[in-house]
């Protein structure tokens, strides 16, 4: 094999060269290998927020969560999927845009109407915004 005959012949010259002194632990060796294969740490707006932030956008996300609709469907440990406010299924639409219960807060937090996309997709200080008015509700999801 022509390319294998090469490559013995480099690694030859290469041996017979002055070899530099650079002793290089284990230890160092194993970091710089795992910092070379690191992937880049995230940097969107989800990765900027706290754990329990991160907690709790995931679950309005994905609808896995302690609202009355995942409760009763999914988990079946609640009679119904409807909000304490009677008005709708209790869900991260609901809570977030339409739930009566929660009007005055949600107007605190959000004087003008803003889009459910910006509240769950939106910079790191909307997704705050989001988790602070889920705090002041005292809902846990």
């Amino acid at each position: 094999m022509e390319g294998n005959e090469k490559a013995d012949d480099l690694a030859k010259s290469g041996a017979e060269k002055e070899q530099e002194d650079n002793a290089v632990s284990l230890a160092e060796l194993n970091t710089i290998t795992k910092a070379l294969f690191r992937t880049p740490a995230q940097k969107d707006s989800l990765h900027l927020l706290t754990r329990p932030e991160q907690v709790t956008i995931f679950r309005l996300r994905t609808g896995h969560n302690r609202l009355n609709k995942h409760l009763h469907s999914k988990l079946k440990v609640v009679p119904s999927p409807m909000c304490p406010c009677g008005e709708a299924e209790q869900d991260t639409h609901h809570i977030l845009q339409d739930c009566g219960n929660f009007q005055l807060l949600r107007r605190k937090m959000w004087p003008e109407p803003t889009p459910i996309q910006d509240k769950l997709y939106g910079t790191a200080a909307s997704l705050q915004m989001t988790t602070t008015f889920l705090n002041w509700t005292g809902l846990h999801v």
